[in-house]
């Protein structure tokens, strides 16, 4: 799974819970809301020095264990007693979203999506370093998000856009027209249409189940 579709994935999880809060990826080119807020941020990707590799129907792919950190922070007004001032319920809120997030149908969720979510540390109320007055009350929670990256052929530049998946999640072929040089200028149309199976010597060791 490429980067961009795990934030698509993860982003559309948080904002089926916070209906009533806007979510936001942190460092997003836009003005953030007023209302209760939900920012999100990933963290370094960690993954396999050495892929699980294997050649099906003589093209070779590549997998990637890979993870990632993502964290969650909550900034809320709270909810305003009898008495008239506003309790903070940051720490509540960031705990109740736990429980969705740990609820049997997150996890059908995360096996559908080849996606597992575990909290990597405690729900923390952060709300002693909030030094803006738009905001009251601040909780933040840090999870291990753990997916799949995929990359195929001889220079490992076709990936998921490219690669075709069987009913199983395996990949069982490429579309190699579906390939696209990098936002950042990264690839080449000759070195995504070079062909493993073509280069003398290649013999994929490592094999998955």
């Amino acid at each position: 799974m490429i980067l961009d579709a795990l934030k698509d994935k993860l982003y559309e999880r948080v904002a089926m819970y916070w209906s009533g809060a806007a979510v936001v990826w942190s460092a997003a080119d836009k003005v953030k809301p007023n209302a209760p807020l939900v920012v999100l941020r990933l963290g370094t990707v960690k993954r396999a020095l050495q892929p699980i590799t294997q050649a099906i129907n003589g093209i070779l792919f590549s997998a990637y264990p890979s993870d990632v950190t993502l964290q969650v922070d909550l900034f809320t007004r709270g909810k305003r007693s009898k008495s008239g001032y506003l309790a903070n319920t940051a720490l509540n809120d960031l705990l109740d979203f736990a429980n969705f997030l740990n609820s049997t149908a997150s996890t059908e969720w995360s096996s559908r999506n080849d996606i597992s979510l575990a909290l990597l540390s405690g729900v923390q109320d952060l709300s002693e370093v909030i030094n803006d007055t738009q905001w009251q009350y601040r909780a933040m929670c840090e999870y291990t998000v753990s997916f799949t990256q995929w990359a195929a052929e001889f220079y490992g530049i076709l990936n998921e856009d490219s690669i075709v998946f069987g009913d199983r999640g395996m990949p069982t072929g490429v579309i190699r027209e579906n390939w696209q040089i990098t936002a950042s200028g990264g690839g080449t149309e000759e070195l995504a249409n070079e062909r493993a199976e073509t280069i003398e010597g290649v013999t994929p060791e490592t094999r998955w189940n």
